[in-house]
């Protein structure tokens, strides 16, 4: 399945983002953790590619701890600071605030240390991600104000802003950016799937039937599914991922006239239990 999203409020975004970028001295990309690789943008790899980064892994409440910790490893393999929060969580929020300074005293150290008076530096930082990754909830929190139109639903920051944190931290916040082809390694369904696509784009029974499947690959997110909904292993030992969404739809009571399963609410049940997190905390990428 091909999902193409790509409204024009991005396209001018990432032409503002050009105008600017050499103004910028960090570049903080927000992904969701459990998806690192289909919620990284390459376009802001390559806007940002001779400046310094910090990877940030929103939404680790609703991913797999262990694989977390590998993708952690993962990116400081490949010399890239990340770190995973929980953007609720006030202690993830200073921690990305602490970690902006250590890498901006990096960044101006040579700057200053041949400098005989006190020099209070500015660091200038690039915040960007894709749509409802929870990008702007985190610069409403490091910023302690309500400057940025948040929402839960994708896509709603429209344009560039700076926002003054403290004496030493300038944000810039972005909209959220997607690439115009999502069909690399199956991005644009795992981005279905964690929530960060607008429903109404998507054939939410595909979606679905995929999402099921891949939970079925791995034991342990297959024992989660099975105890969510209440089915049994030998139930679905000869059903297809189509016939184990309607099982389920049966047994959460999403029925019509004459028995039939509503397939288009039994979607939307797994979609939303899966996506908040209800299944069970699940990575949908493994390094």
């Amino acid at each position: 399945m091909n999902i193409n999203w790509y409204p024009g409020h991005m396209v001018k975004a990432q032409n503002d983002i050009k105008a600017v970028i050499k103004l910028i001295d960090i570049v903080v990309e927000v992904l969701d953790a459990r998806i690192p690789l289909s919620s990284k943008n390459p376009i802001i790899d390559d806007l940002a590619k001779d400046k310094h980064k910090i990877v940030v892994l929103n939404k680790k409440d609703l991913a797999d701890d262990i694989e977390t910790k590998k993708w952690i490893e993962y990116f400081q393999n490949n010399y890239t600071t990340c770190i995973a929060v929980n953007s609720s969580n006030p202690q993830d929020i200073k921690l990305i605030v602490d970690t902006i300074i250590l890498k901006g005293k990096e960044v101006y150290n040579d700057k200053i240390k041949n400098l005989n008076f006190n020099y209070n530096p500015i660091y200038r930082v690039l915040i960007a991600g894709i749509p409802n990754v929870g990008k702007s909830t985190i610069i409403n929190k490091i910023a302690n104000k309500n400057s940025v139109n948040v929402s839960n639903k994708p896509g709603v920051t429209k344009k560039n802003q700076w926002i003054r944190v403290n004496k030493n931290i300038d944000l810039l916040d972005t909209p959220g950016l997607l690439w115009p082809k999502l069909d690399d390694n199956n991005a644009g369904i795992k981005l279905a799937l964690t929530g960060n696509i607008k429903k109404e784009i998507l054939d939410l029974e595909s979606i679905a039937c995929y999402g099921i499947e891949m939970l079925l690959k791995t034991d342990k997110y297959k024992s989660m599914f099975l105890e969510k909904y209440k089915i049994n292993d030998e139930d679905i030992d000869s059903l297809d991922s189509y016939d184990i969404l309607e099982l389920l739809g049966r047994k959460r009571g999403c029925l019509i006239s004459g028995g039939n399963v509503d397939m288009q609410k039994a979607s939307n049940v797994f979609l939303e239990d899966l996506k908040s997190g209800k299944i069970g905390k699940i990575s949908l990428e493994n390094v």
